[in-house]
């Protein structure tokens, strides 16, 4: 497609194929959770099976369903090894301007960081891990803050 191995289009598209799986199977997971009771229920009322789906089980199913989302995103914040493979342990200068230009990543960086014999990267390594710590953290208070908040007992 013509693009540098290394841009972020690129290693952003290699990480959503990753995390699909685990997406979908977080969402069948939520949606077989659901009580048959629910779906006989709508249907006993005349629903058809479109409005069972999405009135009845996919809004008692978004809690699971966001909690595998956030999951899934916030582990491929942290994967290096697919971004290693592609390519984005380049040395970048600038910042990138646009979404092909070549870049880094945060793991990429770390590695490369904690390889380095200099002492001044010793710091900048435990910064960027914190950082990267951080923003784990958030996500999975995040996934768990929308679960408590969507959820349903029946």
């Amino acid at each position: 497609m013509n693009m540098p191995r290394s841009a972020p289009l690129v290693g952003g598209i290699v990480l959503a194929l990753m995390t699909l799986p685990v997406i979908i199977i977080a969402t069948r997971a939520a949606m077989a959770s659901i009580p048959p009771s629910i779906r006989e229920a709508a249907y006993g009322v005349g629903a058809s099976q479109m409005q069972v789906i999405v009135h009845h089980v996919f809004p008692l199913a978004l809690p699971g369903i966001l909690t595998g989302t956030i999951i899934g995103i916030a582990r491929a914040a942290g994967e290096t090894a697919p971004l290693l493979m592609i390519g984005m342990m380049a040395f970048i200068v600038d910042v990138p301007s646009k979404i092909t230009d070549k870049a880094t990543v945060l793991p990429a960086q770390i590695y490369m960081w904690a390889n380095n014999p200099e002492r001044s990267f010793e710091y900048l390594t435990s910064a960027a891990i914190l950082i990267l710590l951080v923003i784990l953290i958030m996500m999975n208070l995040l996934a768990i803050l929308l679960r408590k908040k969507y959820e349903r007992r029946w």
